[in-house]
């Protein structure tokens, strides 16, 4: 018994070693940072800025690669099926991840079962916006339009996506007639708005805000619990519909399997590139709050997570193969 005892203890002992002499070695190439949007929107400017700190710490390229389209799939089916080392990653938004759990009727993969969770960086709200034409300057004005115009446009960054979903359920509880045009990625929907093709769309703040500033477009609420301290001034949804919320919550994923250590250093490294004072600045600027949760908390957050958004989309009934 006692043979047996001090077998299981070396074993374990050995592989603490193995995994720390794996996580010191770690990486032996550069990573690959799929992002599971185009360039320009909010997903795509956090990574960005997260990788150019990585890199300089773990002395390997982090390269962003971007992978948009089918709601953020493609991206994550890539990243599901590559070797477990830690040399692949994903960084997409987690609330869409959530989502595609219970939108798609089949998936390639699982969203939670082949993800071994890594980080989640930073959460910035959605905001509502509508062309200066729609005459709205508040939430109340634009659901007494609605009223009056059953089918006006709410445009979103593509199907299935947290801006859908969040637009979707803004018109349930508002009790409004929309017509969800869906674009890929944050940038088109706000374009489409800015030149009128679309009266309103369910934003990021970094594809939005600046032309809220320039007078463009206007900022009638973000989809938030309460007020953004980095954008005061405008006041939530749930001031007058309650229970509309959506944002990007920015985080990374690596295949099933990815050692622990190797996880748990991605998770310190990444941590650390939040605290960096450019990456604060572009998370203040584009109104996100910054998380340091460890991959147990992040595992936490998605399983909560998707089970609040299946009800959301079987209140839709959207569904998609």
């Amino acid at each position: 018994m006692k043979q047996q005892c001090g077998r299981l203890i070396v074993l374990a002992l050995g592989s603490l070693i193995t995994a720390g002499v794996f996580a010191q070695a770690f990486p032996v190439k550069p990573i690959r940072l799929v992002v599971s949007f185009p360039p320009g929107g909010a997903t795509d400017t956090f990574s960005r800025a997260a990788a150019a700190e990585v890199t300089k710490a773990l002395g390997q390229q982090v390269i962003v690669e971007n992978r948009p389209g089918a709601g953020t799939t493609i991206a994550a089916d890539l990243v599901a099926k590559a070797p477990p080392d830690g040399h692949t990653l994903l960084f997409t938004d987690l609330s869409t991840h959530t989502i595609t759990a219970s939108l798609y009727q089949k998936l390639p993969y699982h969203p939670l079962r082949d993800f071994a969770p890594v980080v989640a960086l930073n959460s910035s709200p959605l905001l509502l916006v509508a062309h200066p034409s729609v005459g709205a300057k508040t939430v109340r004005d634009l659901i007494a339009v609605a009223k009056k115009h059953p089918g006006i446009t709410l445009a979103n960054s593509g199907i299935g996506t947290v801006t859908h979903m969040t637009a979707e359920r803004f018109r349930l509880r508002a009790g409004i007639d929309t017509t969800a045009v869906s674009y890929k990625g944050g940038a088109l929907p706000v374009i489409a708005t800015l030149g009128g093709e679309v009266a309103m769309v369910m934003a990021t703040v970094p594809a939005s805000i600046q032309h809220v500033q320039r007078g463009k477009l206007v900022a009638l609420g973000l989809a938030a619990a309460q007020r953004s301290p980095h954008l005061p001034n405008i006041p939530v949804i749930a001031e007058t519909v309650k229970g509309v919320e959506g944002a990007v919550i920015s985080g990374i994923l690596a295949p099933a399997g990815t050692p622990r250590a190797v996880v748990e250093r991605l998770n310190a490294e990444f941590n650390k590139a939040s605290e960096a004072p450019r990456v604060r600045e572009i998370y203040a600027e584009n109104a996100a709050d910054t998380l340091t949760l460890t991959p147990a908390q992040v595992q936490a957050t998605l399983e909560r997570d998707t089970k609040i958004w299946a009800e959301v989309v079987k209140a839709t009934g959207v569904k998609l193969q």
